[in-house]
């Protein structure tokens, strides 16, 4: 599988109480951690805007 060069992050908004989405583009990909249940990837390590972050995504289960 290719590095992404963008992933479509999700996270929870106090504002609005509701999740939101947002698209984070990705200048180095470092890996990801899959969820205990279905087995996809949940949560990717990556550089993005110069820093290192962690960005979650919304797994086949959603648990």
């Amino acid at each position: 599988m290719e590095n992404p060069t963008e992933i479509n992050s999700v996270f929870w908004d106090e504002e609005t109480k509701s999740w939101q989405y947002k698209i984070v583009p990705v200048e180095e990909y470092h890996g990801f951690t899959e969820c205990q249940h279905c087995r996809k990837p949940m949560s990717h390590n990556i550089k993005s805007e110069g820093e290192f972050k962690v960005v979650y995504t919304k797994c086949g289960c959603s648990r």
